[in-house]
């Protein structure tokens, strides 16, 4: 049997964006699909294809493709499924897109995965080479994520990607904020694979460096405790993501130092609490107390990456000056800057569409560079304004400059360059079509 599958690029959907490719530094594989290639069995002859850098060859004999859904590649799923299935090879659909407007997918394909793969995939496949395909089939989203394989890197162009070695140890997050699609659509549960299997398999990797991809290693603090302990022999070198209170536990802090982690993406969002983010601190004033945790971190040699996302219903012009001073007081390393998106399938979504405040449903504008729906406390047009100014002056090459110069303190010289990488390739989306049009 031969199988497809297929990454869809989201700016190939978009016409605005067809010129604009993602920088390599930012660019590394997700598991959804490397995992699905996994859980076939031997004889299942399969093709990965990321269709951001190559072509999808429509002629080639194949058996069955299967596409992972985004909301904002979902319209060039639907296309590259179209001419599948007018060549009448069969199409599954599957992925967080998919899960979220299941009647829309199923349109597009000839079968949809809602949820995740380990419980439905196999299925899939027994049901197809007996010919009785089905329409949906529905993950329970609580499978044992014990003795799991692992996923199928060798099927990668590994020149393509920063990295290939991304690893998942836990799925969830405690949190549930109102804008996240993961909670929204599986739950806040949180589950964890055997930590002696997470360690066999970073073991297992090529090089000395991987990318933790879980939702947030600031939980479940025992788990993550004996991971980073098992994992000081290994001397590797990793990343993260976390939420701000991974500051607020010294033993943890250390363990993440002697572990080899070099680098945490945390999600502050706003410096003020907003309405359905969860993980905002409660203080009077949370940017004291953001300051102490990126202090904590830099005092053990780990870079921070600092997450904010603009677009709440209590923010006012003021916001971006806020941002900015924060952002050069505190020294983080790496800013990155969102606009709130609205994903279906999420709260957010759901409220604003019943208030009557989303402006636009083309998924291929459903980046986190375009404001989709309307603002309480400004005009659209002085919040893109002020947006644009906010990531022009941060993504200067004077700040990007004084960012790498202090951090070569503390990183070696494969980190300062990447470092330096991903701050410039920051510089990639200032000219975003959305902001100026």
């Amino acid at each position: 049997m031969k199988l497809k599958l297929v990454f869809p690029s989201s700016r190939k959907s978009d016409p605005e964006r067809m010129g604009r490719k993602q920088p390599k530094a930012h660019r590394y594989p997700g598991l959804g699909l490397l995992t699905v290639a996994a859980l076939c069995s031997s004889d299942v002859n399969v093709q990965l294809i990321d269709d951001d850098f190559e072509e999808i060859n429509y002629r080639d004999e194949t058996d069955l493709v299967g596409i992972s859904v985004l909301t904002p590649n979902a319209f060039r799923a639907y296309e590259i499924s179209r001419k599948f299935r007018d060549r009448r090879v069969p199409v599954v659909l599957g992925g967080l897109h998919v899960s979220a407007c299941p009647t829309e997918a199923s349109i597009n394909a000839d079968a949809v995965v809602l949820g995740e793969a380990e419980d439905t995939w196999p299925e899939l496949l027994r049901d197809f080479e007996k010919g009785k395909l089905r329409k949906i089939y529905r993950s329970t989203n609580n499978s044992d994520l014990a003795n799991l394989p692992f996923p199928r890197r060798s099927l990668l162009k590994r020149n393509k990607y920063i990295t290939v070695n991304t690893v998942q140890a836990a799925r969830g997050c405690r949190f549930n904020c109102e804008f996240c699609c993961m909670t929204s659509l599986f739950g806040s549960k949180i589950r964890c694979r055997p930590v002696e299997e997470v360690v066999e398999e970073i073991r297992s990797l090529g090089g000395r460096s991987f990318l933790l991809n879980d939702d947030n290693i600031a939980q479940m603090s025992g788990y993550y405790q004996e991971l980073f302990l098992r994992l000081i022999p290994l001397k590797k070198r990793w990343i993260a993501q976390a939420s701000w209170n991974i500051g607020s536990d010294a033993e943890t802090l250390d363990l993440l130092e002697k572990s080899g982690c070099r680098g945490l993406a945390i999600g502050f969002e706003s410096l003020v609490p907003q309405q359905g983010v969860k993980k905002i601190v409660s203080s009077p004033v949370p940017g004291l107390l953001y300051k102490e945790v990126i202090k904590e971190l830099h005092d053990r040699n780990i870079t921070v990456l600092g997450n904010f996302v603009f677009g709440f219903d209590h923010e006012d012009e003021s916001t971006f000056e806020k941002i900015l001073a924060f952002t050069l007081e505190s020294q983080l390393d790496v800013v990155q800057l969102y606009i709130l998106t609205p994903y279906p399938g999420t709260g957010l979504f759901n409220r604003l569409k019943a208030e009557g405040r989303i402006l636009d449903e083309n998924w291929s504008r459903y980046v986190t560079s375009n404001l989709c729906f309307e603002l309480k406390t400004m005009p659209r047009e002085v919040f893109l304004k002020k947006y644009a100014w906010l990531k022009k002056r941060l993504h200067s090459y004077p700040l990007i400059a004084r960012r790498v110069v202090r951090a070569a303190k503390r990183l070696t010289p494969f980190e300062l360059g990447i470092l330096l990488g991903i701050n410039l390739g920051n510089r990639t989306y200032l000219r975003s079509p959305y902001l100026y049009s």
